[in-house]
């Protein structure tokens, strides 16, 4: 185990340092902008999708009513996981430094790593979005172009990457506006924000901010804006790793879900033998998708 002794910081045993600054500003919990926020009081809190009946079908006369089934589809299942830092530090090391007033708060530090830890943590389904190796219940990663219905199959992203412009946000739009539920039923979907790492930021904010289209000499309106079909504008995630990756969060009120198990609790505790001191801190919670829909992705190029 790390243990931080006076050899950690022997500037601090002595006078004559003008400034001690460690305070950078973190983020912020970024992927509230994502998750609906849920309590949790199990070890593993499951979702399931049903396969709602199918389509009416003609009766001849004299013939039965056409006969069909709802039955399970697709199960998601959050596990509650433990997350937590700790630092050990000397008797010696607390007593002999010279500047206590202005040394960094050590619960504070604490809970820096733990909410950046957590930004990773949600935005860990996107940058595997398109990871054969990372799926969702229905067997299919998150934006795919095989997600299984009764019908067939359906697409939350395009066949190849689509760079982030006006034109891609349309036919995005359209496909979103025609996905059916598993037994094929259409359904009733909107898109509501882009979701953008950094490096597209700008991209985002020319595209759904202009009355006009954008990158093109001709006087249009800017349907989009115009129409409203991106209500909530968009949301930067400085933790999406890919560059070029962007996507369209729907109303699907089964997308994107956060599970706290339990909240952040930091304890002390002192070694009677050595003095040494422990300060821990842990936290309990599950991020997760349970239904696709809630997403159309593009890798970008």
């Amino acid at each position: 185990m790390a243990m931080i002794n006076r050899s950690n910081y022997p500037s601090l045993l002595r006078p004559g340092l003008k400034t001690v600054f460690w305070d950078y500003n973190v983020y912020p919990a970024l992927w509230k902008n994502v998750f609906t926020e849920y309590t949790s009081d199990k070890a593993v809190e499951y979702d399931m999708e049903m396969q709602a009946l199918g389509l009416a079908q003609i009766k001849s006369d004299g013939e039965s009513v056409y006969s069909s089934t709802f039955q399970q589809a697709y199960q998601t299942a959050y596990v509650n996981q433990y997350y937590g830092v700790s630092f050990v530090i000397t008797r010696a090391a607390i007593m002999d430094n010279l500047y206590k007033d202005e040394f960094p708060q050590q619960s504070l530090m604490l809970r820096n790593s733990l909410d950046t830890v957590k930004n990773i943590n949600g935005m860990f389904i996107f940058n595997n979005a398109f990871n054969a190796a990372s799926t969702v219940s229905d067997g299919q990663f998150l934006c795919s172009t095989t997600h299984p219905v009764s019908t067939g199959v359906l697409a939350n992203t395009f066949n190849n990457g689509v760079q982030l412009n006006e034109s891609a946000l349309e036919d995005a739009i359209t496909i979103i506006k025609g996905w059916t539920d598993v037994a094929g039923i259409k359904i009733n979907l909107s898109s509501i924000k882009l979701l953008v790492p950094q490096s597209r930021a700008f991209d985002a904010e020319r595209i759904l901010k202009s009355e006009f289209r954008t990158n093109t000499a001709n006087n249009d309106i800017n349907a989009i804006v115009s129409a409203k079909y991106m209500p909530g504008g968009y949301t930067v995630n400085q933790f999406i790793t890919n560059p070029n990756y962007w996507f369209i969060v729907t109303d699907e009120p089964n997308g994107f879900k956060y599970f706290l198990r339990e909240s952040l609790d930091i304890d002390f505790v002192t070694d009677v033998y050595t003095d040494n001191v422990t300060v821990r801190a842990v936290e309990r919670y599950a991020f997760g998708c349970s239904n696709w829909r809630g997403v159309f992705g593009s890798t970008g190029t």
